[in-house]
């Protein structure tokens, strides 16, 4: 086992609750994971999975980024986003859609793009364009009085594997896909802990998507630094909820996510 592996082992065998990870340096090839065939809830995260599926979708002429989507109160859906914050009615383009449901976790944002795909054929489409592994379970949102349900599920092999094609533009829309995840304002899991300055001109670069649920906390990201890139596929749950500093799920990853970087990234940035 290298010494990358052992540490990263040491810190989930510490975790309170279940933890799976996939990451891996492109560049050389290498590839540590733990778990990597189980499931996991994924929370919000399958919403990167599900842009590149809308990708697909649009490529192949089931919709156009500048169609536009009515929004009033009845389809407002509870939890994380902007928009039930906002006026209504009003209508969004599908392309605003899309960065909402990415760079704000926006979850009418996202079943917005779902209506029109269907939570069915998302997953034809994710089966077909980027493989097994990754399962789109329900529409976004908080149900008052429901069990708190993840939207997806995956394994954190298929979530790596995904990235690796999302970094190596293998995928529909893969550039914009990632220049959306640079955006989103989430950063306290897989960057929590990088030297991460984004006005430095030669600095290492995060795409990222979130998701976290009570006691369950997954980060996706593509990394890259001084011409290396790594991709990460962190997964937690059955731990102790809490909120954005003190959940250990996040905390979990963002140290792991650190032993990582030191390894591979460090000095390239």
């Amino acid at each position: 086992m290298s010494a990358l592996a052992e540490e990263l082992e040491r810190e989930a065998s510490a975790f309170a609750g279940r933890v799976g990870y996939a990451v891996s340096h492109l560049s050389t090839g290498t590839t540590v994971s733990r778990c990597g065939n189980e499931f996991f809830p994924t929370a919000s995260a399958v919403k990167l999975p599900l842009l590149t599926a809308f990708h697909a979708f649009v490529d192949e002429g089931g919709a156009d980024w500048d169609d536009i989507a009515h929004i009033d109160e009845g389809e407002l859906a509870a939890g994380s986003g902007i928009l039930q914050h906002l006026d209504l009615p009003r209508d969004i383009s599908l392309r605003d859609a899309a960065w909402l449901m990415i760079c704000l976790s926006d979850n009418t944002a996202t079943n917005i793009l779902l209506r029109a795909l269907t939570v069915d054929g998302a997953n034809r489409v994710i089966d077909r364009v980027i493989g097994d592994g990754i399962r789109v379970d329900k529409l976004a949102g908080y149900e008052s009085g429901a069990p708190v349900r993840s939207m997806g599920r995956a394994t954190p092999e298929a979530l790596g594997r995904y990235l690796g094609d999302l970094a190596e533009d293998r995928l529909p829309g893969a550039a914009v896909t990632r220049a959306v995840a640079a955006e989103q304002i989430y950063r306290g899991t897989i960057p929590r802990y990088l030297p991460w300055n984004p006005y430095a001109p030669d600095r290492l670069r995060i795409a990222n998507k979130t998701g976290s649920l009570p006691g369950i906390c997954t980060d996706v990201a593509v990394l890259t630094a001084g011409g290396d890139t790594v991709t990460m596929a962190f997964m937690t749950e059955a731990h102790e909820a809490g909120d954005g500093v003190t959940d250990e799920g996040q905390e979990c990853i963002a140290r792991m996510a650190r032993l990582v970087y030191d390894a591979w990234l460090g000095r390239a940035s």
